[in-house]
């Protein structure tokens, strides 16, 4: 029988000599539950609306050409990154292959974190003069002739791209926070178990000392002595 999330969780905080190889303990086997897959499941499908908007709407965000990019970058590594986590959770009874998946995952990884550095300056660096309502498409030039607004961005363009990397952000405070709560359980739950064993062997040696610490008759004063009757 294969063991429950529990006592997985409770073998990674004791074969953990650290925090961070805890964090990324916990994290492999959150990815590998069945909650875990279902969550890959539906994260596909958010990368693969990325794609296609910055592939639709490449053109129209000229207050950062990039950001399209951005969408068309992380939808990419988003679908590449979900397949083979999805490979990884098939075949995760043969350690050789989640050796090699695992080899996969790190260079596309690094991209990734790459992609949302770049991400975070495109996005947030045009957030204080973007322009996305239909009619900032349009601005009028010189001689009163209309001309593209060089602040505008498709809404679902420069939206989107601001929802992927500020969810980042919210899903790394609740992960976080998952794992120190799941940490403080199972350190309580260590401590108890280790706490009731202890208690138990005290009242054992205080009731044998109270009860078997004094020798038959000791400590129960003898009867006096009644004195001689008189002679009559």
């Amino acid at each position: 029988m294969a063991p429950s999330f529990w006592d997985q969780a409770q073998d990674a905080r004791q074969n953990s000599d650290s925090w961070m190889k805890y964090f990324f303990t916990m994290a492999t086997i959150t990815s590998l539950t069945a909650c875990g897959t279902c969550c890959m499941i539906l994260a596909m499908l958010l990368p693969f609306i990325a794609l296609v908007i910055g592939i639709v709407k490449i053109d129209e965000c000229p207050v950062n050409d990039m950001i399209p990019v951005y969408l068309i970058a992380i939808g990419i590594i988003g679908i590449i990154s979900s397949g083979l986590s999805l490979t990884r959770q098939y075949f995760k009874d043969d350690e050789n292959k989640q050796k090699c998946i695992i080899c996969l995952q790190v260079p596309v990884s690094i991209l990734w974190l790459a992609f949302f550095i770049a991400g975070n300056i495109w996005v947030y660096g045009s957030l204080s003069e973007v322009e996305t309502e239909d009619e900032d498409r349009m601005i009028a030039g010189k001689k009163g002739k209309p001309i593209p607004n060089p602040n505008y961005c498709h809404p679902w363009v420069y939206w989107l791209a601001f929802f992927l990397v500020t969810v980042v952000y919210v899903a790394l405070i609740l992960i976080c926070c998952m794992i120190c709560c799941v940490g403080a359980f199972m350190a309580k739950k260590a401590s108890e178990a280790e706490e009731t064993p202890l208690n138990d062997t005290e009242t054992t040696n205080y009731t044998d000392e109270s009860a078997g610490g004094k020798k038959e008759g000791e400590g129960i004063p003898e009867p006096e002595p009644k004195p001689a009757d008189n002679p009559a």
